[in-house]
């Protein structure tokens, strides 16, 4: 039996409209199914579903799940590879930019204000939620159409070695790191894995005349860089864009932008507030500005963003303000975070429900009380600690601070922990649900 290989696909591709899936609960008529292999299913299995649901072909790895004569199946050596050669056979037809971008924060945030802006005056494609790993990568790249102007592709990773292999996959022309810091420690073992591991992007793009924009206020970044050029900075007044917050409120924030090419300040506004989210504007508008927009669909794009998705959402609920960051967490962004809560012109009485921080790897207990003891510094009304590990945060604590397994376990005594409060900052890992708070607290929701 002929093997195809991703070259070979690519006609089968095309007469698909450039539609693929790997889930055949959302499988869109006429797409080609590739059938990926986990730990625990087979996605062989499924192929024949698939034609019946109305895909036009089905990409295979196994025989046993391949009826002999039927032009439909396509069998390869190995699905997932072949998926990602596909993807990266359909790249290089574009002629036009893609950006590549990863970072230990702030990624998807600084993603969708990038996108934000540049769709102002250019039709772009971007990364759709956080489809930004081995499989996600090449199925954003496989769903781009050739009439593109700019693609924005999001990378993210957990192991070292991920940013490596998803810009050979994506072979970006432009990139940014957002920042370095201590998150998926469990796998990348510390900083200085970290660093290495996010920093393929930019050895990338310095070994293939890409353009890199460095974020000037963050150390890490700036080593990852080394001597790589082209380059745009950011972050910092010696940058080619910086900025200073003139007003710093939990629903937005005013902000002037400067830069070594633009005569004075310029202002701008946004929904985001947080020295953290202000960093990713600004990221977001030197990116607008070397891609030739003007400063008004700078400023109309940064305006026009807000945020979802339980990432610094910013929810009215009953008698409280609510600030729902409950997607992901690990010690830099929950510092970021904690600190902007404190530092915003229009809190007073504050409550944190902190949720565990996974894959921080063997120092659980030791980041846990750190953050404990940096807590501690605000003096914040009451810390609700939910999760086992948060259980050293809240010992560390001692004061004002109160230990529960899980939001349903605190639920009854909320009403009486919240007395006094007028701001709640939500935020721990994905796995923890932080959202459901939401479920347990007096009055309807609205952002």
């Amino acid at each position: 039996m002929d093997l195809y290989t991703p070259h070979t696909l690519l006609p089968y591709f095309d007469q698909c409209d450039q539609l693929v899936s790997t889930d055949t609960r959302a499988l869109p008529p006429g797409a080609m199914f590739f059938a990926l292999r986990g730990p625990n299913f087979n996605g062989n299995q499924y192929a024949a579903q698939a034609l019946e649901l109305g895909a036009a072909y089905v990409v295979v790895d196994d025989p046993a799940y391949t009826p002999a004569g039927d032009e439909r199946y396509l069998s390869v050596e190995n699905t997932l590879e072949a998926l990602q050669g596909l993807a990266r056979e359909h790249r290089r037809r574009f002629e036009f930019p893609v950006f590549g971008l990863t970072g230990s924060n702030g990624k998807t945030t600084t993603k969708e204000l990038i996108y934000s802006v540049l769709q102002t005056r250019k039709l772009v494609r971007a990364t759709k939620g956080n489809f930004n790993n081995h499989i996600g990568v090449p199925l954003t790249l496989l769903s781009i159409p050739l009439d593109t102007e700019i693609a924005i592709v999001e990378m993210g990773a957990n192991q070292p070695g991920d940013i490596q292999e998803l810009v050979e996959i994506a072979e970006p022309t432009h990139g940014l790191i957002t920042n370095v810091g201590a998150a998926h420690l469990e796998k990348l073992g510390d900083l200085d894995g970290v660093q290495r591991t996010k920093g393929a992007l930019f050895d990338f793009l310095g070994a293939h005349e890409g353009t890199i924009f460095v974020n000037e206020s963050d150390a890490r970044v700036v080593a990852a860089a080394r001597d790589i050029q082209p380059r745009t900075t950011y972050g910092t007044e010696e940058s080619d864009y910086w900025l200073e917050i003139s007003q710093n409120r939990l629903e937005g924030m005013e902000l002037k932008v400067y830069s070594r090419y633009w005569e004075g300040g310029q202002p701008f506004e946004s929904s985001l507030s947080g020295t953290h989210n202000a960093q990713n504007i600004l990221a977001a508008i030197s990116v607008g500005d070397r891609f030739g927009l003007p400063i008004a669909a700078l400023q109309e794009g940064i305006a026009a963003y807000s945020s979802s998705n339980n990432r610094s959402q910013l929810i009215r609920q009953g008698n409280f303000t609510l600030w729902l960051d409950a997607y992901n967490a690990n010690p830099s962004s929950m510092r970021a975070t904690i600190q902007h809560i404190f530092q915003s012109d229009d809190t007073d009485q504050v409550a944190l429900v902190l949720g565990d921080m996974y894959e921080v790897g063997e120092n659980t207990e030791e980041v846990h009380r750190e953050l404990g003891t940096f807590v501690s510094d605000f003096d914040p009304h009451v810390v609700i600690g939910i999760g086992k590990a948060m259980q050293h945060l809240v010992e560390a604590l001692g004061k004002n601070a109160h230990w529960y397994e899980s939001i349903e376990e605190v639920s009854s005594k909320l009403p009486s922990l919240l007395a006094g409060v007028d701001t709640i900052l939500v935020k721990g890992s994905r796995a923890m649900a932080l959202e459901k708070i939401l479920d347990y607290l007096p009055g309807e929701s609205s952002e």
